[in-house]
Order: C-alpha cells, then structure tokens, then sequence
C-alpha cells in the first residue's frame, strides 16, 4: 500500500504593503490628535494661605511660588514711580532684583516683562531692566501697548 504524501508546494505569502499601510494611518492618527501644548503650572491658591487674622501670616514673607512669567509694573504716580512685581508693591529697585534672584534660584527661568506706563522715564525703565539681568533672568522683555 501506498502512503500518501502530504506536500504543500503553496507557501504562504504575506503581503507587507496593507500592513505598512495601516501602520502609517494609526501613525497618522495618533500625531494628529495627540496634544503637544505644555501642561499649565499650579496656580497660587488662597486656600493654601494662613487667614488673615492669626500672628503667622503678619510675621511670615509670603512665600514664592512657580511663575510663568513675571510681570514687572512701573506705575506713574504724582509722587514718584510705583514699582509692582506681579501685583504685589516693591519699594526699591534693589529689593526688586533680590526677589528675582529668590525665584530664579527656584531653577526656572521664567521671562521677565517690564511694563512701564507711557509718563515714566526710560532710565527707570532701563533701571528695572538691567536688576532683573543682574538677578540672573536670561530673557527680559518690555511690554508693546496695542495700538
């Protein structure tokens, strides 16, 4: 008797072309709907803070927190010129660029913007400038007025 043979001369073949076809639009896909925005930074809360009554929140400095940017105000006055670094009053130029230095030693770099109003001089301006460069802020840039 005769035993069959069992021989398959049909090999199979795999097509390479849909698969690479497939991988480019799941490729395509998730780069289009994938989000490349940089996730935001934690906001300064009020809930963090002590209350405004007890000893601790008069004898403490506020502490600093991350920024995105910080926003240096020259505000004219009849008086002389206000100083504000992100909302909060500075006296003295000097004073300015230690608080800069404090958040630049943080290890972020976050970029300086002067914002002088239109009545105060440039050598103040130019003052503000040159503090945040001595306190180490690589970018310091002075705000455009739209027009």
């Amino acid at each position: 008797m005769r035993v069959p043979q069992v021989s398959n001369s049909d090999t199979l073949e795999l097509k390479m072309t849909p698969m690479i076809d497939v991988v480019f639009l799941l490729l395509v896909f998730f780069v289009w709907t994938s989000s490349f925005e940089l996730p935001e930074f934690d906001l300064p809360s009020s809930l963090a803070e002590p209350p405004i009554g007890s000893a601790e929140a008069t004898s403490e400095i506020p502490r600093i927190e991350k920024f995105d940017e910080i926003v240096v105000r020259l505000k004219w006055q009849s008086d002389g010129t206000q100083i504000q670094l992100n909302g909060q009053q500075v006296e003295r130029i000097g004073e300015l660029s230690d608080r800069l230095a404090e958040i630049i030693s943080l290890g972020v770099q976050p970029p300086v913007i002067v914002d002088p109003d239109e009545q105060v001089t440039m050598d103040l301006a130019v003052q503000v400038y040159d503090a945040a460069r001595a306190a180490g802020a690589d970018r310091v840039l002075f705000a455009a007025k739209p027009e």
